[in-house]
């Protein structure tokens, strides 16, 4: 440490703030995820040196995982796929007035859980990446079913309803072309359906349409029915203080998101729900999950951003990418002449060791970033619906748009809108539609992989002990949603009597 204080750079601390604002910028504009901003930004990491060119596109990895809760906190719509269940509770916040004290509590959750990712990394990177190495195509798919039971705990009162928002995720994601015999499947002889429903047109109109819908549907609302918003200071201090309050839900998410982000392929999104799930199953008031209880956002948030310093240990102790954004940052290591793998902590350990330093200042100005966008993006909520509504459709069809520069994908995030209304208007839950289009394509992968190695031997899903290890898992995971769901049925009954 003391090493790493004597290198402090006025400059590239100044790289790292700039990463952190592009970062929190671009993930609060909806359409954008990790991968895309890293890559616009691409051109100006070539041209610093190899320490700053890391420091500036992690951080603004980080900045996206934090930026894209809060258009989920404020309206209702992820930024990215990694914040879509943080609107459960996150938006509910809001509708209860809380929004200072919810962007708070992400800004918060995010800074901890980048700190502990980021410490994850330096201290217990060869163990994790020895763990993610042993993961195989049938490890992957019984993770991939574990994830899915995640479905039975989004809706506890109602698991069918949650089983069917996971169904048409799935269904949905099957358009485009076969892995297996390049078939093409539901495309309707489109060029632009080939490579599937674009996710990013998709995910903004399920929510975002979707959610402006509703809202232009009810009309303003009436003096009872105002939002009483606390005021930005005072909410976004009590909400910072909130977050280690809830100190349980907040280390589940850290660690929950640091090892399923060291695992190649997972993702953001599948830690997010895993975490909001065992928060939810581990609290003693899972009945105001959904309704506003900052449990909701700080176990998903922890460890949406936690994924960050867990996607790195495979990427620089193995030379195996853990997401497309990590995939992205070992191009530009590799550019500089530095060759991620086991060699490389031998080799270059005290350039790690400084990464390392000021990915934990980006951390802590992410909280500060935070906060100061808590003070004042509250405001976002006392604009009147009749405005608010229109411009926020007319930024969801940009973004739609910008990603493919196609009309085509305006047409599909509309399809989407009306599809998300009429699954709220069902109480169909669009958290499971989200997590079935993630999950789909990466279960199909997997499961056709592992019969190719077995010969179609389905038995090849139960031999390793990593195998039965999830599968115990997957049944305690069921029989705790069932558990859970009794719990609530008993709480909803006690409530009218009383």
């Amino acid at each position: 440490m003391i090493e790493f204080m004597s290198q402090i750079s006025i400059a590239t601390l100044g790289i790292a703030a700039l990463g952190v604002a592009i970062g929190v910028f671009l993930g609060a504009l909806p359409g954008f995820g990790g991968g895309a901003s890293m890559a616009i930004c691409l051109p100006l990491a070539l041209a610093m040196t190899p320490l700053d060119s890391m420091v500036f596109l992690i951080n603004i990895y980080g900045g996206v995982h934090y930026g894209g809760g809060i258009p989920s906190v404020l309206l209702g719509m992820p930024g990215d796929a990694g914040a879509a269940a943080t609107v459960m509770d996150g938006y509910r916040m809001t509708r209860n007035g809380q929004a200072a004290e919810a962007l708070a509590l992400t800004a918060m959750s995010s800074c901890v859980a980048g700190a502990f990712s980021v410490a994850a990394f330096l201290l217990v990177s060869p163990i994790l990446a020895e763990f993610a190495l042993a993961f195989g195509p049938p490890e992957f798919f019984v993770l991939i079913v574990f994830g899915l039971t995640v479905l039975a705990s989004i809706e506890s009162l109602n698991v069918l309803r949650g089983i069917l928002g996971g169904l048409i995720g799935m269904s949905i994601s099957m358009v485009g072309t076969d892995p297996y015999w390049a078939a093409e499947r539901v495309t309707f002889g489109l060029p632009q359906l080939y490579e599937g429903v674009p996710f990013g047109p998709f995910l903004l109109g399920l929510f975002c349409i979707a959610q402006m819908m509703e809202l232009l549907e009810g009309g303003p609302p009436t003096e009872e029915q105002e939002v009483k918003v606390s005021t930005g200071l005072g909410g976004t201090i009590r909400g910072m203080v909130m977050t280690f309050r809830y100190y349980g839900a907040l280390i589940q998410g850290c660690f929950t998101g640091t090892v399923v982000g060291a695992l190649p392929g997972a993702g953001a999104t599948i830690a997010a729900f895993v975490s909001y799930t065992i928060a939810k199953a581990t609290s003693p008031h899972p009945e105001r999950f959904g309704t506003g209880t900052p449990e909701g956002v700080i176990a998903p948030e922890a460890a949406n951003n936690s994924v960050v310093g867990g996607a790195l240990i495979p990427t620089f102790t193995l030379g195996i990418p853990g997401s497309g954004a990590a995939a992205i940052l070992m191009g530009v290591m590799m550019f500089h002449g530095l060759r991620p793998g086991p060699r490389l902590f031998l080799e270059q350990l005290p350039l790690i060791q400084t990464l390392a330093g000021y990915l934990l200042i980006g951390c802590l100005l992410m909280a500060f970033c935070g906060g100061t966008v808590a003070m004042f993006f509250y405001r976002i909520t006392r604009i009147p619906i009749a405005i608010l509504g229109p411009v926020v459709i007319v930024g969801a069809a940009i973004g739609a748009y910008a990603g493919r520069t196609e009309p085509f994908d305006v047409g599909i995030m509309v399809g989407a809108g009306l599809l998300g209304y009429t699954l709220n208007r069902n109480k169909v839950p669009l958290a499971g539609v989200v997590l079935g289009m993630v999950l789909g394509p990466a279960c199909e992968d997997y499961l056709i992989q592992s019969l190719e190695m077995s010969g179609d031997d389905w038995s090849i899903f139960f031999q390793s002990p990593l195998c039965l290890v999830l599968w115990g898992l997957i049944a305690l995971s069921l029989f705790g949603a069932q558990m859970l769901a009794k719990r609530e049925r008993k709480l909803a009954n006690r409530i009218p009597a009383a």
